[in-house]
């Protein structure tokens, strides 16, 4: 007999275990790029050391002078301004400061800072483009900071040239293999003759600045009696002269770029009313800076030698010599292409520089120191273009094909005349 079954009270009715139902998010989260706090350094650091180049020597020449009576109640914030103004200027600002208007930028200071963001892009080893690009943006917004800083009418055009600057830096320290995938695969579509081209360009103009150099150089070296004196007629103390040749040195890229369209024929001018070329110089007051005592002047040899407008032609050489060795299995059309893109992109490139390089330093005459950028970019268009189109020209399979069928019939018709003299 089974055991009476106990009746289960009415409220004590089944328990069902509570269950947590997780909704999925349509929200996508917001999440820093990989690498971004690298890259904000990486760009931060560029900025500000490119800044203090400039800013501290700034600073320094005011602590040596201010009991000075001309600086009056300026302080070194005024001092601070000063340097900022210069660090946009070389970026492409175009400044006023005291009534002076200045649109030449130190491009000294430009190379140093696309050194520096390329430098610090590479050491960061940003894993991707996200990262890079705030870099890029991070360097940007400190020129907004400097810009508002420095308070100065034109200087927002720095803006421009700080992208450009920082977008520079960044392709030159990134590593080529870590670029977007569509970037890669647009590369990788560009034809072999316009790799070429930029190829040869970049070498012809780089061999013709690095003569421009070694003539910048041999200029100093020749005239350093002339460039001591200036310097020490302007009664510098240590802090002042070692702030005086900082300062040229940021320009020494001007004066390569001036030496460059020197010897190519048309020549500079470092004041309205002045011509240095190879063919004649006229000159004319000229600033209290020392490295401008190298200036050949109206009876020196440099101003005397017509020859030295040509100097191009060397580059010309010896990119066609480059090109010859790479274009002579291609057609000829592919080589007559080529060489002709590579001049054009040489005279391009040579005349960005001058224009560059170019600009006004002051009021009155010095509104006007630089060289004509057509004029400069022509010259060194014909005198790559001409010796290298010859080089490939006489070396490509298709001449020396021709030539060998030209020599053969000659000499078959040389024969044939000698045996009738023999006859």
């Amino acid at each position: 007999m089974s055991p009476a079954r106990t009746p289960t009270p009415a409220h004590d009715a089944p328990r069902i275990a509570p269950r947590v139902v997780e909704h999925t998010s349509t929200r996508r989260a917001l999440r820093t790029p990989e690498g971004a706090l690298r890259g904000l350094l990486a760009g931060a650091e560029a900025v500000l050391l490119s800044w203090l180049v400039v800013i501290v020597p700034a600073i320094a020449t005011y602590v040596a002078t201010a009991s000075a009576p001309a600086l009056g109640s300026a302080g070194w914030l005024e001092a601070a301004r000063v340097g900022t103004a210069a660090w946009l200027l070389g970026h492409g600002a175009s400044v006023s400061l005291d009534g002076l208007e200045l649109s030449l930028i130190p491009l000294g200071v430009t190379v140093l800072a696309v050194a520096l963001m390329a430098g610090s892009v590479r050491r960061a080893r940003l894993p991707g483009w996200p990262a890079a690009m705030i870099s890029a943006a991070v360097y940007v917004a400190f020129a907004m900071l400097f810009v508002v800083f420095a308070g100065l009418p034109g200087a927002n055009r720095a803006l421009v040239g700080a992208a450009l600057v920082a977008g520079v830096g960044t392709v030159l320290g990134f590593p080529t293999a870590s670029l977007p995938s569509r970037v890669l695969a647009a590369l990788a579509k560009v034809p072999g003759w316009i790799r070429t081209a930029f190829g040869g360009a970049w070498r012809a103009l780089a061999l013709h600045l690095l003569i421009a150099t070694a003539a910048v150089v041999t200029a100093v070296v020749v005239n350093f009696g002339q460039v001591r004196d200036l310097h020490e007629g302007l009664h510098p103390d240590i802090v002042s002269g070692i702030v005086l040749v900082l300062a040229q040195l940021l320009a020494l890229p001007n004066l390569v770029v001036y030496a460059a369209s020197f010897l190519l024929g048309p020549g500079f001018a470092v004041g309205e009313g002045t011509a240095f070329t190879p063919s004649g110089v006229e000159a004319g007051p000229l600033p209290m800076v020392p490295v401008l005592g190298a200036l050949p002047g109206p009876d020196s040899l440099a101003g005397q030698l017509p020859v030295l407008g040509v100097v191009g032609l060397v580059s010309g050489v010896a990119v066609g010599v480059w090109l010859a060795r790479r274009l002579r299995a291609r057609t000829l059309v592919d080589a007559v292409a080529t060489t002709l893109g590579t001049a054009l992109l040489t005279g391009g490139g040579m005349a960005t520089l001058v224009a560059l390089a170019s600009g006004a330093a002051g009021p009155g005459r010095m509104a006007v120191i630089g060289a004509d950028p057509f004029s400069v970019g022509l010259a060194l268009l014909w005198q790559v273009g001409a010796p290298a189109l010859v080089l490939v020209l006489l070396s490509h399979r298709s001449t020396v094909a021709w030539a060998g069928q030209l020599t053969a019939r000659a000499r078959r018709a040389g024969g044939t005349w000698w045996e009738q003299v023999r006859g």
